[in-house]
């Protein structure tokens, strides 16, 4: 089944230009055709959900997530997902487009593999509270006239959300002092570029460190030099793009820089251990 890349933030079922939309599982189940969920996305938007009932799983990246009641996973753009053809669960999913996306937080950064938290188990009493703040922005949407005022109000209930998730919930502390400055700048810098398939130097300098800084910073956070952090990453955006079946390998390959199919073939087989023949069959 081929993955869907950029699914845009899209309200179907409240005003459109809505900055903030709460959906019911149930609710989205209904209203997609059959063959939306068996295939693999990438939302250009951002996703929480919040497990009310029941039980399930979810993949973002390739990973399985087990949901059960109190089950709070967060799914950011760029993060391909994979739905479960039928659930067996209940779930509300809080969706908001990148414009919408906090940005005076003041937590840690997040990208693939980061210490950050994307996913709560929360007890009775959290689970309570967390609904509260969900009920407080389905009452919004309700009322919502299209107005900037409300879309205000209501993009300040969804930051109030995220931080009682990031800093008052139990387990959701920030990253520990003491992180590299230089390993953070990287991480970011990286996020933005991963599409070139930069090299250690050539981010070096676009942030304003030696390489032999960034080496040090990486070896204390992650014991990898800066060149295996930077191929870790590419090889996750290998992946996203290899399942992508609705396009060709040599597109996938051009997409990512790679003018030379037997260069491409190495970097994957070094790194996914498959060829990218049998990455496709496997997903298959």
């Amino acid at each position: 089944m081929g993955l869907t890349f950029d699914v845009a933030f899209a309200p179907q079922l409240h005003h459109p230009t809505i900055p903030v939309e709460v959906v019911d599982w149930s609710e989205l189940m209904g209203r997609m055709p059959a063959h939306f969920f068996p295939a693999r996305q990438r939302a250009g938007f951002n996703l929480l959900i919040m497990c009310t009932s029941g039980s399930g799983t979810h993949r973002v990246d390739f990973v399985p997530f087990e949901f059960k009641s109190g089950s709070m996973l967060r799914i950011r753009p760029g993060q391909v997902q994979e739905f479960e053809a039928n659930p067996d669960f209940e779930a509300k999913l809080i969706a908001w487009p990148v414009e919408s996306d906090p940005s005076d937080l003041g937590g840690p950064p997040w990208y693939p593999g980061a210490p950050a938290l994307s996913s709560w188990g929360l007890d009775a009493s959290e689970m309570s509270r967390v609904l509260g703040w969900v009920s407080e922005l389905e009452l919004q949407q309700r009322r919502y006239d299209g107005s900037q005022r409300h879309a205000d109000l209501i993009r300040a209930i969804l930051r109030a959300l995220l931080l009682v998730l990031e800093v008052e919930l139990d387990g959701s502390a920030a990253l520990p002092d003491g992180l590299p400055l230089a390993y953070i700048r990287l991480r970011q810098q990286l996020e933005q570029d991963v599409d070139e398939r930069p090299s250690a130097a050539q981010l070096a300098s676009r942030i304003g460190y030696s390489r032999r800084t960034l080496d040090r910073a990486c070896q204390q956070v992650s014991g990898q030099t800066t060149k295996q952090v930077i191929d870790e990453r590419i090889a996750l955006e290998v992946r996203r793009h290899l399942a992508d079946t609705s396009r060709s390998l040599t597109q996938v390959r051009v997409d990512l820089g790679y003018p030379d199919s037997s260069n491409f073939a190495r970097f994957v087989m070094r790194h996914l251990g498959q060829t990218p023949t049998e990455f496709r069959r496997q997903l298959r």
